[in-house]
């Protein structure tokens, strides 16, 4: 599957909720037991399947709240995601992306590293948003700039 950024800066194309890898009732029970564990989130596993903000299909739970204040700030921006705004990070989105720092400071080096990949990485808004700034900046030098 390629990659696919949700407009907050989840990895879509790897998260435990996504249905592009959740498909069977394993699946989603796995993801409900590890989003309880690392963030305290009670979603029963019948809830955990999301087609992603991208999606013209938004069924299925999506993170945290139907109405997501970022993905609705991103289109009404006329943005791929928050790393493309002028203001980044807001004053929201910092508060968000802390919450998940902290996560995955606690976290980092208290699991394997396939358990970090697969349960933690996939929202490390932080790092995904700084990694496409980075991209998006080093696409717009001009010849010769480095």
């Amino acid at each position: 599957m390629s990659e696919m950024i949700a407009r907050c800066g989840f990895k879509c194309h790897v998260c435990l909720a996504f249905n592009g890898i959740n498909k069977t009732p394993e699946d989603r029970e796995e993801a409900s037991r590890a989003w309880k564990k690392y963030y305290g989130l009670n979603i029963p596993a019948a809830e955990m399947r999301c087609n992603g903000c991208l999606s013209k299909d938004r069924g299925g739970y999506r993170f945290p709240e139907p109405n997501c204040y970022f993905s609705a700030c991103v289109q009404k921006r006329g943005l791929d995601n928050c790393a493309a705004c002028s203001i980044y990070p807001c004053k929201r989105l910092e508060e968000r992306m802390r919450g998940c720092d902290r996560v995955r400071d606690k976290f980092h080096d208290r699991i394997s590293r396939s358990e970090f990949q697969k349960c933690i990485a996939p929202y490390d808004m932080r790092a995904t948003l700084e990694r496409l700034r980075r991209r998006r900046k080093s696409n717009q030098k001009g010849p010769g700039e480095a």
